[in-house]
């Protein structure tokens, strides 16, 4: 009787022993499924939001207007008005040149002007006598009469063909007297009084002048493709120059490409910058501090949680305690927070802080 009653003791004990294991292997089978707990992954709730940020950009003036002066007649310098740093006004004489020649040709295509225009008052004068008198019948022949008009009409043709040659070679001789074509500064002199010239002429492969505005300065910057589509037209900017340290001016976007540069897909603007004390020269460089509104449609979350490998940038989406990888692209970013845009919608979570560590499909415990 005493075997009897302890074998089933036994059996209870054992089976008793069996159920305890399970279910210890069943908790450790479910907190390795929890594989990400939320206490050391925070989630965050997407907002939907602009980030504003400031753009520091490098630029580089320019003169508003530049032009390289070249001779359009050959000749000799005749007079220098102006040298390096000389500012002159539209229209003044800033050279002369002579050539005798050009001159001469001048006044011999005068004469030959003159003379057919001489012929041509005879011949005309004639053909008006001829024309009066055929009004009585049979004083001027009809052929007389057409002869008379064919030669008329001939030296007029020819007179107006000498004319025209003589304004052409007094045009040359006004190239001879350059005039300054906008008002500015004279930035390059590579020539003096007595240097032959002809037409192209360079001398050490730069021109004989160079004439800048730059009272008036184009303030040039190359603006990425992410930003370009941010800005206004007549927008105001502030900017730093590293020649003048400590000091803070502003100017407008005046200019747009309105295209991009396919080499380095940014978008060309300019700044018209007044120079009047002549505190900025063509060539410095400049800082752009370029403010940005932000994408209206963009939906914001910490930088943190923007993942970048070498094929993507992806957030962590966690729906239903499941992760989910979300390829993104990004915009604009500012205090540790970064526009993202994507198959997400405000108030969606995600992982805060994530890393290539979490896996699609991957339980989260929160």
């Amino acid at each position: 009787m005493k075997t009897a009653l302890y074998l089933p003791v036994t059996a209870i004990l054992l089976a008793a022993a069996s159920f305890s294991c399970s279910k210890s292997e069943g908790a450790a089978a479910d907190k390795k499924t929890a594989s990400i707990d939320s206490t050391t992954h925070p989630l965050y709730v997407i907002k939907a939001q602009a980030v504003k940020n400031v753009l520091r950009l490098p630029a580089q003036f320019s003169a508003y207007e530049a032009v390289s002066i070249f001779p359009k007649v050959n000749g000799y310098i005749k007079k220098m008005n102006v040298d390096i740093g000389s500012v002159v006004k539209e229209g003044e004489i800033i050279m002369e040149m002579e050539a005798p020649e050009i001159e001469e040709n001048e006044l011999a295509a005068h004469e030959r002007f003159l003379k057919a225009e001489a012929a041509y008052d005879a011949s005309k004068d004639s053909y008006d006598r001829l024309l009066r008198a055929s009004k009585t019948a049979g004083a001027v022949s009809p052929n007389d009469l057409e002869t008379a008009h064919s030669t008329m009409l001939s030296d007029k043709a020819l007179c107006n063909s000498e004319n025209a040659s003589w304004k052409a070679t007094e045009t040359l001789k006004d190239y001879l007297i350059v005039r300054a074509p906008f008002d500015g500064t004279i930035t390059q002199r590579n020539i003096h009084p007595g240097a032959l010239v002809t037409v192209g002429t360079k001398t050490d492969g730069v021109p004989m002048l160079e004439l800048q505005q730059i009272s008036r300065l184009r303030l040039q910057v190359k603006v990425p493709e992410t930003y370009a589509t941010q800005l206004n037209a007549d927008q105001e900017v502030s900017f730093t120059v590293e020649a003048l340290p400590g000091r803070l001016f502003t100017g407008k976007i005046a200019r747009q490409a309105n295209s991009l540069d396919e080499k380095y897909r940014s978008e060309a603007v300019e700044i018209d910058v007044m120079n009047p004390e002549k505190l900025f020269m063509p060539g410095m460089y400049a800082e752009i501090l370029l403010p940005v509104a932000g994408h209206t449609n963009a939906l914001v979350v910490p930088q943190s949680a923007v993942v970048t490998s070498t094929e993507k940038k992806y957030v962590v989406k966690v729906s239903g305690h499941l992760a989910r990888i979300v390829d993104v692209t990004t915009g604009n970013e500012n205090d540790g927070m970064i526009e993202v845009f994507g198959t997400l919608s405000a108030n969606d979570s995600v992982i805060a802080a994530a890393g290539d560590n979490i896996k699609q499909g991957e339980y989260i415990n929160y």
